[in-house]
């Protein structure tokens, strides 16, 4: 069966489904302009750097990100090929474990974090939520 186009029919479907992607667009548009509207603020009153700082220092803190490090240098193949009559620099074995361990640490650091900002029932995820909400507020105010 062969469908064809008919401009009578078809035509006002397609203007409004047009005009609904436009709309949908500039909705879009609008909340990303929001967002950024949003982020400077925090950044001006320094509410994003404090907020970073607290992320950075409660992740770090966390025990089972502590363990991760801990196994990922126990089990590290570039420290268990260190020849002890070679001598090596300190940046030769930092470089080392970074392009052995980078991943694994930084995947591990990443989900904490992502947990900490994304608890929005409390803690910094709650924080960073109130934050987000005055910053908001205070753009639309008059």
């Amino acid at each position: 069966m062969e469908v064809k186009y008919r401009p009578g029919n078809n035509s006002s479907h397609f203007a409004r489904r047009m005009d609904d992607d436009a709309a949908l667009a500039r909705e879009v548009r609008e909340a990303r302009e929001v967002e950024r509207h949003v982020v400077d603020a925090l950044r001006q009153d320094g509410t994003f750097d404090a907020l970073r700082k607290r992320l950075v220092e409660d992740a770090s803190s966390k025990d089972e990100l502590r363990s991760v490090v801990a196994n990922a240098l126990a089990n590290s193949a570039a420290l268990q090929k260190i020849d002890p009559a070679r001598k090596i620099t300190e940046k030769e074995t930092v470089d080392a474990l970074r392009e052995e361990l980078e991943d694994t640490v930084m995947t591990a650091f990443s989900k904490e974090l992502w947990d900490l900002m994304t608890d929005e029932q409390e803690g910094l995820g709650r924080e960073l939520y109130e934050a987000v909400y005055a910053a908001r507020e205070r753009l639309k105010a008059p």
